[in-house]
């Protein structure tokens, strides 16, 4: 069986345990994102991991597992999308919304200008920047920043949240010992609003943890 083979049956699996639905097209636009993922990370330092179950798992299914808590409508943001996880998965399988991806680092961005050439995505913005620091990012436009194990929750939203709209908000995606970063946060940011979803991943049983944070209607965010 070919590394595509065995990724596309783990992720067919994976999918009916996470409850969400693809199209042929968009299962094997991932499972194409992946193989170039895969073929370009020793050159590029993008990813260590090469297993077909550990990469559908813990990039493809991980990656998923936002989609169905993330708004129907207006920009999304990947802050530090590194590889594009998930930004480029939540691209796929949301092809009609604007998808940014951003991240500090010349080699991932350019294998994702590359990839989003080879897989035909469309209203995705992949931009090169540290974000805070006279980044090109439009202030107050995106209705949601994500962020994948990029840095500690209050750092994360002072990073974000000058980005979101009012209504928007940041959806952290993190381990199971979430709770310290979210203890530290209160403390730091009482009146902002904290959330969050504890899940396991399909297939491995890892343990994840969503945080959602948002700004109150007194914080100015």
């Amino acid at each position: 069986m070919s590394f595509a083979e065995e990724v596309q049956q783990y992720l067919e699996k994976g999918l009916k345990e996470l409850g969400v639905s693809l199209t042929p097209e968009q299962a094997g636009k991932i499972v194409s994102f992946l193989s170039l993922l895969r073929e370009f990370s020793e050159p590029l330092g993008l990813t260590a991991i090469k297993d077909p179950k550990e990469i559908a798992v813990k990039h493809a299914l991980d990656s998923l597992s936002v989609v169905r808590h993330l708004p129907d409508k207006g920009p999304i943001l990947d802050l530090g999308t590194g590889a594009g996880l998930p930004g480029m998965i939540i691209k796929i399988a949301r092809p009609e919304q604007e998808v940014w991806l951003v991240d500090a680092r010349k080699k991932p961005i350019s294998f994702l200008t590359y990839a989003a050439g080879v897989l035909g995505l469309k209203d995705i913005r992949i931009i090169q920047a540290t974000v805070g620091r006279k980044d090109p990012l439009p202030r107050g436009y995106f209705n949601c920043v994500v962020s994948r194990a990029v840095s500690e929750l209050p750092l994360l939203w002072e990073l974000a949240s000058p980005l979101l709209k009012r209504e928007g908000f940041l959806l952290a995606m993190k381990g199971p010992r979430a709770g310290e970063e979210i203890e530290a946060f209160e403390k730091k940011f009482p009146e902002t609003i904290v959330d969050f979803k504890e899940f396991t991943l399909p297939i491995t049983g890892d343990r994840r943890t969503l945080v959602f944070v948002k700004g109150s209607p007194s914080s100015g965010n």
